[in-house]
């Protein structure tokens, strides 16, 4: 995101965002505030910031609520940091209104249900495996002959083709393109794997949130966007 200068009236708004993390998590002191802030602002720009928590169960995870405006719109943004030596590093980002479940994929359960209020699911349903050469080439064949992925046979790659291991009927790759871009397509399988759902045209029917919670991090895509 590039650096965006909020204003006083975006603190005020800000302000009356009732968007907090749960009693557990407190309040860091002035100088945890102040170094979290600054590692923040360095990487995000002069945006208006309206509450920072600290995990009670590991201080070295923080929650920070924040905004910017242009052109008299505004946004709101909660920001998962964890420290990396001395400093602090952004995890992930998400809107407000979207789903906070996605902070399981990047931080312990304990600090999710801390900060967010989030029950993340075991440690083991949130993982995916790589799949086998024989599921490659079924998931493969599959892409290529589904009316719901037309734009397959211009496809140049079909990379991170990962199995959920909280249900090992569903899959997820990447489709990749000569011009650069790319699409996440989720698989089913039935008699046989097929697309189910894929991300450029948001055609078919998403898998389960625990599914796309599992194959985030095989896969590499943020599941806030699912």
């Amino acid at each position: 995101m590039d650096p965006i200068k909020a204003g006083a009236s975006v603190l005020v708004l800000l302000a009356a965002l009732a968007v907090s993390g749960v009693a557990a998590a407190r309040t860091p002191t002035p100088a945890q505030k102040a170094a979290i802030v600054a590692a923040f602002r360095s990487q995000q720009g002069d945006v208006a910031i309206q509450k920072i928590q600290l995990s009670s169960t590991n201080p070295g995870f923080a929650m920070m609520n924040w905004g910017f405006a242009v052109r008299g719109m505004t946004a709101f943004h909660t920001s998962l940091m964890a420290r990396s030596g001395k400093t602090w590093k952004v995890l992930w980002t998400r809107d407000v209104q979207d789903p906070a479940n996605g902070a399981c994929v990047y931080v312990p359960g304990p600090v999710a249900r801390d900060l967010l209020g989030v029950n993340c699911p075991p440690p083991a349903k949130l993982r995916a495996r790589a799949a086998t050469v024989s599921e490659r080439g079924l998931i493969g064949r599959g892409f290529r002959k589904s009316s719901l992925t037309p734009y397959a046979k211009s496809a140049t790659s079909l990379s991170h083709v990962c199995v959920s291991n909280a249900d090992p009927s569903w899959a997820a790759a990447v489709a990749a393109f000569p011009s650069g871009d790319s699409v996440y397509v989720f698989f089913r399988h039935g008699k046989r794997w097929a697309p189910a759902f894929e991300s450029v045209l948001q055609q078919g029917t998403p898998p389960p949130s625990l599914v796309v919670l599992s194959l985030a991090t095989c896969v590499g895509y943020d599941p806030a966007a699912f």
